[in-house]
């Protein structure tokens, strides 16, 4: 299960560099779908944060320059399979405590925060592609698939 976490995880990266480049290659980029890609990654750092027990300092919502994000996403990236690798299969499935941006607490395993992380991202990713797509000549392709046969 780790090396699948590891693969979706690294799919996600390649999903999320293909979206900034995207948002990057626009002149006057609707501040909707920079504030959106912001989004996904800041609650990339969040959940990670969740997920590791480590204290986060931004909100889910923190504004990041499309200058900022290649170079978020890709150190995110490296935090998170670090983790990733570093757990055993039992820990992958162990649940843990944690309080959510409301102040709700909750408890649930890593693998399920895991694959929220990733099924999160690609649901603004699209977002943010629709709200670019009239502006581009060709709209970026995230599909896993897509991915998967060597992107």
């Amino acid at each position: 299960m780790k090396n699948y976490l590891i693969q979706l995880l690294d799919y996600e990266l390649w999903a999320n560099l293909r979206v900034i480049n995207a948002l990057d290659s626009v002149d006057n980029p609707p501040a909707r779908a920079i504030a959106v890609m912001g989004h996904v990654l800041a609650a990339q750092h969040v959940w990670y944060g969740r997920i590791a027990h480590e204290s986060v300092f931004v909100s889910i919502w923190e504004e990041i320059p499309v200058s900022w994000m290649i170079e978020t996403a890709e150190r995110q990236h490296r935090q998170v399979v670090s983790y990733v690798d570093g757990l055993t299969e039992e820990q992958l499935n162990q649940s843990i405590s944690y309080v959510n941006s409301k102040g709700i607490p909750f408890q649930d395993r890593r693998l399920d925060m895991l694959t929220q992380m990733s099924h999160h991202a690609a649901y603004h990713r699209g977002q943010v592609v629709q709200l670019i797509r009239p502006m581009l000549s060709e709209a970026p392709v995230t599909d896993y698939i897509v991915w998967k046969r060597g992107g």
